[in-house]
């Protein structure tokens, strides 16, 4: 039987950065992904949509800036580097950074595609991870699991037959020959899918509206102080927190998960001005404050809701419906196998070196990446706080600090 140190289960952004992490350290790691090849966001792969990160936010770069697998140097051996210089702009084209991972995927022996983690056991030393591969099952002792299964797509069971944003990309050129489409939810991808289908729709055809319950068409924080919410410091502070207390910071930090890039928001406005500046009607309606409750699909679309504050109906007939509503954790059915610790209906117990908390000591640790908003906070999903994650899993893992991650301070205290 293999043995190996430490077993990845799926290779999201996550998981591919602890794999590039790990090749300069002595552990012996694999990352299982049951697709064939490595995929991220495929359906919002938009042609103009920039990351909202800072192109130092890359797999590797916060805990070990000399590793081969940074941004800079997939830049420097793709011939890219001083265009990419000449440029001058901190933010780099979703796509770019799209086939930055795929190349990082490409360059790794340890990432294993097309193989599926059907079962994972405790063990006296570790756990006994089962593996369906191409040529048939296998199993491996591990000493730790990592589990990167990260998030599927939430639709609400009053929505029928709607596309979720995970998949406009495919869906495009039939939503462009439609000629009503409407667009609900908040947050960066409801507004790309937005401002994608205005830029590409003939308005004297296409009416294309945009729904949001939120209060109005908020923007993402673009203080520098505020963004200090993504540090390990303010991380640390948020995990110890009672649950209560952190369940109700979560809902102050609504802004955080449905905000809009300021710069997208400036470009949908920019848009409608020159649209309706020769005096013709904008041919879009956006609607904030209203609450959608049901949409039932025969003929057409028929959107119900209400207005949260005038308590007043609200209804429209549309030819697709583009659902912009999130993703809910993706976990495993093998943890029943655990007797883990729950905070609340599917949200297990995570310490501050991201291991999952059970009741019966485990031999091995347990880490995570999926399922961590409610133990810490809105940097659980962020791509440069990854990084710093990986960093503690791996030094945990080594049982020596192998990458000094916690001299990065902010200014704030927390």
């Amino acid at each position: 039987m293999e043995q190996v140190d430490f077993v990845a289960i799926g290779c999201g952004p996550y998981n591919l950065g602890l794999m590039a992490l790990s090749d300069a350290t002595s552990l012996k790691g694999v990352c299982f992904e049951e697709r064939d090849d490595f995929k991220w966001h495929e359906g919002m792969l938009l042609e103009s949509a920039t990351m909202q990160t800072h192109y130092l936010y890359d797999l590797v770069t916060l805990a070990d800036p000399t590793n081969r697998h940074s941004y800079l140097n997939y830049l420097k051996q793709n011939g890219r580097l001083q265009t990419f210089i000449v440029q001058e702009s901190p933010t780099i084209p979703r796509t770019e950074f799209n086939r930055y991972l795929q190349s990082v995927a490409a360059s790794l022996d340890t990432i294993k595609f097309s193989h599926r983690v059907t079962d994972v056991r405790p063990a006296a030393d570790g756990f006994l991870v089962t593996v369906e591969t191409p040529d048939g099952e296998t199993v491996l002792s591990s000493r730790h699991v990592v589990i990167g299964t990260g998030a599927e797509p939430l639709v609400p069971d009053a929505f029928q037959d709607v596309v979720h944003t995970s998949s406009y990309r495919m869906e495009r050129e039939r939503l462009l020959e439609t000629d009503r489409i409407v667009i609900i939810g908040s947050g960066q991808s409801a507004a790309e899918v937005y401002l994608d289908l205005l830029t590409r729709s003939d308005k004297m055809r296409q009416r294309i509206d945009w729904v949001t319950r939120s209060d109005v068409f908020e923007s993402l924080e673009s203080g520098k102080l505020g963004e200090e919410i993504f540090s390990l410091p303010y991380v640390d502070y948020f995990n110890q927190l009672p649950y209560a207390e952190r369940e109700q910071l979560e809902k102050a930090f609504e802004r955080f998960r449905n905000g809009v890039n300021p710069e997208t928001l400036r470009a949908i406005y920019g848009f409608l001005y020159h649209r309706t500046a020769d005096g013709s009607d904008q041919a879009t309606n956006l609607y904030t404050q209203i609450e959608i409750e049901h949409i039932a699909h025969e003929i057409v679309y028929t959107v119900e809701g209400t207005q949260q504050y005038t308590g007043q109906s609200f209804t429209g007939e549309y030819d697709a419906v583009v659902a912009a509503t999130g993703y809910r954790p993706r976990i495993p059915t093998w943890v029943e196998r655990f007797d883990i610790e729950w905070e609340a209906d599917q949200q297990w117990r995570v310490n501050n070196r991201y291991q999952i908390a059970t009741k019966t000591t485990l031999a091995g640790s347990l880490f995570t990446h999926t399922n961590l908003e409610h133990s810490h906070g809105p940097a659980a999903t962020n791509l440069g706080m990854a990084v710093y994650r990986n960093a503690i899993m791996l030094n945990e893992m080594m049982g020596e600090t192998v990458f000094d991650v916690a001299a990065q301070q902010p200014f704030t205290s927390f």
